[in-house]
């Protein structure tokens, strides 16, 4: 089965180019020119990868708007980002929506097919996994949603293993409260930081011994240990 892409980019010579280039290679690019656009495409067909410009006809959020609802649709498809704005607090700022990855203008369409095929393999062998992650003793199984420290079953609500899966997948990576928000909870609570900490003290109790390794960065976010390698 081929790829699939959607692509937000509204200089239609460059989606030309793209497309062509990509397809060549085994993988479809849909193409459209605006947040709107985009949505109804991610709607009604089936993506592999969302490539999204930030800026679109001047509207200098439109690929963060986008990225943002498309993480309450679907939390597992990578997103890439490609802006002609490469300053560190743009890519930080790409990070915190979502985005997996995110490519500076100008770029060749080479350099972009590699990102983008790297992503979507590196997206299907964590699919195709097991759907099993363990680190420092904590386990978790996203077939039977269930969790364990050092062989010990813990006991946890829905959200409370979506946001222990989450912390575990982005490991080393602080997540601030709007992104995990995002990631994990229903658009109703998009304004409601404060059901994040509330989550995150019962997560930690119900982990007891191996809650230390939720850290907490104050009035940001938190994230969990990577496991040192040894």
């Amino acid at each position: 089965m081929g790829y699939r892409v959607l692509m937000m980019e509204d200089n239609h010579q460059f989606t030309d180019e793209v497309g062509e280039f990509f397809l060549s290679k085994g993988i479809e690019t849909i193409a459209c020119a605006d947040g709107e656009g985009a949505k109804a495409l991610f709607e009604s067909q089936r993506f592999d990868l969302a490539l999204l410009d930030i800026m679109i006809g001047g509207r200098i959020n439109e690929g963060y708007d986008v990225c943002r609802w498309i993480r309450r649709k679907n939390r597992e498809i990578p997103v890439i980002f490609c802006s002609a704005r490469g300053d560190e607090m743009d890519e930080e700022r790409g990070l915190e929506y979502g985005t997996h990855d995110y490519v500076v203008k100008p770029y060749s369409v080479q350099r972009l097919y590699l990102r983008v095929r790297n992503m979507i393999t590196h997206t299907e062998i964590l699919r195709n996994s097991g759907k099993t992650l363990s680190m420092h003793g904590v386990t978790i199984d996203d077939e039977r949603k269930s969790a364990a420290a050092d062989g010990r079953e813990i006991h946890l609500t829905p959200k409370q293993f979506e946001l222990l899966q989450t912390l575990m997948e982005n490991a080393g990576h602080v997540m601030n409260r709007d992104r995990l928000l995002t990631q994990v909870w229903e658009y109703g609570y998009i304004n409601d930081v404060r059901v994040v900490d509330r989550h995150i003290y019962k997560l930690k109790k119900a982990l007891g011994e191996k809650a230390g390794h939720i850290k907490t960065k104050p009035g940001y976010g938190y994230w969990f240990d990577k496991e040192e390698k040894i």
